[in-house]
């Protein structure tokens, strides 16, 4: 996979509008923050054309304990989800997609899933660890999926 084949952007919008700004949170420092962490992932990603994050999963910060808003997490999460190319046996755990995913995921649910480079066996395996939150993100993936696919 290439960075040519995902929209780094559209995943960049989505992420920014989860950061609560230094208004909420004080002084801004991205390598303790995980919306920080993942706008700097997909800047790096974007500098040097590449998906790979080498060492990125080491880095997302563990110790975040801030209260992100919860419906912003999703839509960010959704359009990560919808830029995976669904690369199952090919998943790299490098990728900053994955990347991504596993920081937006620990702000969201407090705590990383295994992903298996399928969305949907992803999507089933949140909704039985907290139907609420799962519910939530399959329905907003689907729709965004049907947007996505009528335009």
């Amino acid at each position: 996979m290439s960075a040519r084949n995902v929209d780094l952007d559209k995943i960049q919008g989505a992420v920014d509008r989860c950061c609560k700004t230094v208004a909420e949170c004080g002084t801004c420092n991205k390598a303790h923050c995980l919306i920080g962490f993942a706008q700097t992932a997909l800047a790096y990603a974007r500098q040097k054309n590449t998906v790979r994050i080498p060492r990125g999963n080491e880095l997302i910060p563990q110790d975040d304990l801030r209260v992100y808003y919860q419906q912003d997490l999703i839509a960010a999460l959704v359009e990560v989800l919808l830029e995976c190319q669904d690369c199952r046996d090919n998943h790299e755990e490098e990728c900053v997609i994955n990347v991504t995913r596993r920081a937006l995921e620990l702000a969201l649910l407090g705590e990383n899933f295994d992903y298996e480079g399928s969305v949907s066996a992803y999507l089933m395996q949140v909704a039985r660890h907290n139907p609420a939150i799962g519910g939530s993100l399959l329905a907003t993936y689907q729709e965004r999926k049907k947007k996505k696919q009528e335009s």
